[in-house]
């Protein structure tokens, strides 16, 4: 992640012995700030033992509204501290660290849920496990009436609530990490038992709910197909191929859309196909590539109107557009433009089919991205805010697709984020989802060179299947959630996740696989 500004440590060092020589008024904790920088927050960022935080994970600290999402605010850092400036409004700080006794993840604070508003000295793993507590304790006094007395989380609340030094040094450090994770792990522990009480108590299973995959896999057959239909009752389909620009008669080719749904309909698996606006060099021919604004429209217009008429009455889902929100913006349009073109692909759908459920695709929903401005100056979107531009300026639509590949957030903050979004009164599909099973690089996978830290540790068959079974659950569990759509379901070679797949290469099947099998079954969803 980049950041708008970023000093060197001897400018740092040159801003610190300045600021020494002026006068300094108290702030939290007994320690000073200069009154000479009145617009910022001094960070320290620490490992657990008290060395300055990895330069990696460093990076990764920026501001956030107090409704999650991210701002562009100025950040200068040098090695263990950082200033990052302070907001017209209450700002939120995250940062990703690695907790011992929990696992690597992005951590908040919040300063008691006010916000920062004035200058301050933040030893940021001390405010956050005091803002894990609050927030835990929060949430135990809503659910805590239809769960079961748990002896786990009543320890880790304890572990968490545990007095912190006030002095700063190792010691400090030292009790705030340990607090630290057992808030992480109170909350977890809450958000699946309350998931787990809310399924229990459900007069029938949800046997409507969609558990979704790619449906352009139905050539490999054999033992893969085998596999797909045992756990799948959900396909999303291939999209079309665009061919040259003339004939405009036949510049789409639907050979392996065709393919693909006619395999989900010979097997009874429900479809979701694509309309479809999306605005990335990988989804586009060249010859559109240079096209100003008054040209894209119509032409995405005229393209999806076009295949909903196609296949009017064989989909019930349509992806209509994806990653708009300053992801997928090819064209560099404007917030303007790129709500105009949602709010016309949309309805260029509902042209073409009467009956089809349009659905929003949305991915990185903390939009860590958005950390920097736009070229023009801009704020960046996230997800939920580009999602409320759309409503206001007319875009109308039947579901909502948030991707959720392991976003470095524990389970307890991914159902934070999660709830955000039901506010919008409309289903809510888990578009796309994968985690890890192995540690370290997959070079045969669509991302070679990534390296995910691990949730509890190295990632291993078992850790997988511990965090599916828990996003399955959580979602299973909130009537706003009718799917769950797993991407890619084998290590075939050129899947998107590294080692990402429920099946291996060989297509047999991985612990992840069996544990869904078995939800299903414990749910009553299947015999």
């Amino acid at each position: 992640m980049k950041f708008s500004s970023v000093t060197s440590r001897r400018q740092f060092l040159a801003q610190a012995a300045a600021a020494a020589a002026v006068s300094c008024v108290p702030a939290a904790g007994g320690q000073s700030i200069s009154t000479s920088e009145p617009s910022t927050i001094r960070v320290l960022l620490h490992e657990a033992d008290g060395k300055p935080l990895d330069r990696e994970r460093a990076k990764r600290l920026h501001a956030r509204d107090l409704s999650n999402d991210p701002l562009p605010q100025k950040l200068h850092e040098a090695e263990g501290r950082a200033r990052i400036e302070l907001a017209k409004e209450p700002i939120q700080l995250s940062c990703q660290i690695s907790v011992p006794g929990f696992g690597e993840v992005y951590c908040y604070a919040d300063n008691d849920g006010k916000g920062y508003t004035k200058p301050a000295n933040v030893e940021f793993v001390v405010e956050a496990a005091k803002t894990r507590l609050r927030r835990v304790r929060e949430y135990y006094a809503q659910v805590k009436h239809g769960i079961a007395t748990d002896p786990d989380v009543e320890k880790h609340l304890e572990g968490a609530a545990r007095p912190i030094p006030n002095k700063s040094g190792p010691a400090q450090i030292a009790a705030a990490n340990q607090a630290l994770a057992h808030g992480l792990h109170a909350g977890e522990r809450l958000s699946l038992l309350s998931a787990r009480a809310r399924i229990s108590r459900m007069p029938e299973p949800r046997r409507n709910f969609l558990f979704g995959a790619p449906g352009y896999g139905w050539q490999r057959g054999g033992e893969y197909e085998k596999r797909f239909l045992e756990l799948f009752n959900f396909a999303v389909t291939s999209w079309y191929t665009w061919k040259n620009e003339e004939p405009v008669s036949q510049r789409i080719d639907y050979t392996r859309f065709d393919q693909s749904l006619n395999w989900c309909e010979q097997h009874k698996i429900t479809p979701k196909g694509f309309g479809y606006c999306y605005m990335t060099r990988g989804a586009t021919p060249e010859w559109i590539r240079s096209w100003p604004f008054e040209k894209v429209l119509p032409e995405y217009k005229r393209v999806v109107r076009q295949t909903m008429q196609r296949y009017d009455g064989r989909l019930p889902y349509v992806e209509v557009i994806n990653e708009a929100h300053d992801k997928a913006n090819l064209f560099r349009l404007s917030h303007k433009q790129i709500v105009e073109i949602t709010r016309e692909v949309l309805r260029s759908a509902r042209e073409g089919s009467a009956k089809v459920k349009r659905q929003i695709n949305n991915c990185c929903l903390w939009a860590e991205y958005g950390a920097r401005s736009n070229e023009d100056g801009s704020r960046r979107w996230s997800p939920y805010r580009y999602l409320k531009d759309c409503v206001s300026g007319g875009g109308e639509f039947e579901a909502i697709g948030l991707q959720l590949y392991y976003p470095r957030n524990d389970i307890f903050e991914i159902e934070r984020m999660l709830e955000r979004f039901k506010s919008f009164n409309k289903p809510l599909h888990i578009s796309e989802i994968s985690c890890n099973s192995a540690p370290g690089i997959d070079a045969t996978s669509m991302r070679p060179k990534e390296v995910v830290p691990g949730w509890h540790g190295p990632w291993t068959e078992t850790m997988q299947a511990d965090w599916l079974e828990s996003i399955y659950t959580i979602c299973y569990s909130k009537p706003e959630f009718e799917a769950v759509g797993y991407w890619d379901i084998a290590d075939y070679g050129g899947h998107f996740w590294p080692n990402g797949g429920l099946l291996h290469k060989d297509f047999t099947p991985k612990e992840s696989f069996g544990r869904l099998l078995n939800l299903q079954k414990a749910w009553g969803f299947k015999a």
